[in-house]
């Protein structure tokens, strides 16, 4: 190459180093762009039932899996362990012979910045007291096992139209125990999460969640995360 070419090349460079650099705020050095992801990890343990397994869909498809791709978590890395175990409860043994409070000992660290609580239906006809205690239980195994994370519970679903009073009923259990041990309870059949689409977020069974539905769950969930991360 000629020295005149390359004289030429390097200050054309300059100055377009010099012309970027100028819309740069002032007092601010100008850095390449590229987004960064934080090393910071937030270590999310989810604790629930068949809502959370995608039984229906599929374990790809579960609001869980979904969420460790989902953007918004002020650039943290998200580390998502799903101890979820169909049939499952408080109170009611799953598959594989778990309450909540077992999945909790299984999967629970002291590294756990937010541990998840969803359900459950399967502890339904369960004694209101026998479910409150329960309840209790499960959180103070958590709270001893990650002293510093937040602990959100959100109660069960129902694809019934009108008020389900079995359901509302293990609401009230978890509700009663989420305030007596400070854990922030959250109603999805008060709040009326599927609010006249039951037909569209819940699968032919009409309990759990179709593909769309765990799509809802993911985007739902994740603001309850990410509002228990900031907090």
């Amino acid at each position: 190459m000629e020295q005149s070419s390359l004289n030429n090349k390097t200050a054309a460079g300059a100055a377009l180093l010099v012309a970027v650099s100028a819309c740069a705020p002032a007092g601010v050095d100008w850095q390449p762009v590229h987004e960064t992801m934080s090393t910071d990890i937030a270590r999310i343990v989810v604790i629930g039932d068949s809502l959370s397994t995608g039984l229906g869909t599929s374990p790809q498809q579960a609001w869980p899996e979904l969420l460790k791709s989902a953007p918004g978590f002020d650039k943290r890395a998200v580390e998502i362990t799903n101890a979820a175990e169909n049939g499952s409860g408080y109170v009611a043994t799953g598959v594989d012979g778990d309450t909540f409070r077992g999945e909790v000992q299984a999967a629970v660290t002291p590294s756990a910045d937010v541990i998840l609580f969803f359900g459950s239906d399967n502890d339904a006809g369960t004694d209101p007291e026998e479910l409150k205690a329960a309840v209790a239980s499960t959180f103070d195994a958590a709270s001893s096992l990650a002293p510093q994370a937040s602990l959100v519970a959100i109660g069960p679903l129902t694809g019934s139209e009108g008020l389900d009073q079995v359901l509302a009923a293990v609401c009230r259990s978890d509700a009663s125990a989420a305030r007596d041990k400070g854990v922030k309870f959250v109603d999805p059949i008060a709040e009326h999460w599927l609010g006249g689409r039951v037909s569209v977020l819940l699968g032919p069974d009409g309990e759990h969640p179709s593909a769309k539905g765990q799509r809802f769950l993911r985007d739902k969930i994740g603001r309850i995360l990410r509002s228990a991360l900031s907090d």
